[in-house]
């Protein structure tokens, strides 16, 4: 049975598998990029938790806070290689909170065009004039910074990793540019954080660039590879977060990320920041999927991320494909208008360190299968 608005119903999940609508299939569409959302060591971290404190506090961040949530900070801070965090109910809060504090009427955004709906919602919120430049494009960036002009503050916000197709922002050339025309560069690394860059710092060290680096702000989930469950962070400078907890609205005047998530996150962030093995292995597993898709010819996006879209086109067609996927058994969501562009559907595959490479091999016949029944 299916959920509303053609939403699916998720009975359980183990490894890479869900029941899903009552039948078990490779789930191929979700954000646990490291598997840690079913790894017992987060579980049991979540349980203690959930024993000590119940299902939250109950007080707002700005009256009171916990154990975990404050090591959740500093963990979050040393393993970015940062001076302070916040930490926010989802990657979204955070987003919305950084663009609705850091800058206001007669400043300017300088925002990607394929920036994440949160940011562009944050934008909006702002009440800053924004400027769109085409995604990743460097030379139409330069532009957008020569005409805000003299603005009283400006700010470049983009995704660290674009979430349709999975390609990183060059953030080198976006930080030499902020750092040339005076603006702040706030960047979302919510499909970064744990899977990108070296030991999983990020799409900024990727680039050869510290996450310290001066006029930089993070943003990002922890509801990914740190968990899956909820909740969201800003990382910079200590006065920028200090300004953001005295300011924020979106800090301030909402319940906080809960003791559970906290602990889910903590305890997820300490097997990141000690043990390999679950990046090594989504690696492993995305080498492997990619080299089954060139085997059967399929065109896929290019990607710097976990994140791997095949390239279909037609909405129709898209939408025609995942329903024959999830009838074999397989669940790989049809990406299509609004989200994406007109003509540029795409399956959205997302593979984690948790899938056996049985059930990638089934998963790429079963696509070549489908493509070719397609063209019949």
């Amino acid at each position: 049975m299916s959920g509303g608005a053609g939403r699916r119903v998720i009975a359980s999940r183990g490894g890479g598998r869900v029941v899903l609508d009552g039948a078990d299939m490779i789930m191929l569409g979700a954000n646990d990029y490291l598997g840690l959302s079913t790894d017992e060591r987060v579980l049991a971290a979540t349980r203690d938790a959930l024993g000590r404190y119940g299902t939250g506090t109950g007080l707002y961040p700005v009256f009171a806070t916990t154990p975990l949530h404050e090591a959740l900070r500093e963990g979050l801070a040393a393993f970015l290689g940062v001076e302070a965090v916040a930490l926010f109910s989802s990657g979204g809060a955070a987003n919305a909170g950084v663009l609705t504090t850091l800058v206001e009427a007669g400043d300017v955004i300088i925002s990607d065009r394929l920036n994440h709906a949160s940011i562009i919602d944050g934008c909006r919120l702002s009440r800053a004039d924004v400027i769109a430049y085409g995604n990743r494009d460097v030379d139409d960036l330069r532009a957008a910074l020569v005409k805000a002009g003299p603005a009283r503050r400006k700010l470049i916000v983009t995704d660290g990793i674009f979430s349709m197709e999975g390609g990183a922002a060059p953030l080198a050339e976006i930080h030499a540019l902020a750092r040339r025309y005076d603006a702040l560069l706030v960047v979302d690394e919510a499909h970064a954080l744990g899977v990108v860059g070296p030991e999983g710092k990020g799409t900024a060290p990727l680039s050869g660039i510290p996450n310290r680096a001066p006029g930089l702000v993070l943003t990002g989930s922890l509801s990914k590879a740190m968990g899956g469950a909820s909740g969201g962070f800003v990382a910079g400078p200590q006065a920028m977060i200090t300004q953001l907890q005295e300011r924020c609205r979106s800090w301030i005047f909402t319940m906080g990320l809960t003791t559970a998530n906290a602990a889910s996150a903590l305890a997820a962030l300490e097997i990141c920041r000690t043990d390999a093995a679950p990046r090594e292995r989504l690696w492993a597993n995305l080498d492997h999927l990619r080299a089954a898709f060139r085997f059967y010819g399929l065109a896929c996006f290019d990607s710097d991320s976990a994140i791997t879209a095949l390239k279909i086109g037609d909405d129709d067609r898209a939408r025609r494909i995942g329903e024959a996927l999830r009838a074999a058994g397989i669940y790989a969501p049809a990406v299509t208008f609004p989200i994406v562009a007109r003509g540029e559907a795409r399956l959205r595959i997302q593979v984690s360190a948790a899938h056996q490479t049985a059930d990638l091999d089934e998963a790429a016949a079963a696509l070549a299968a489908v493509l070719a029944d397609e063209r019949a």
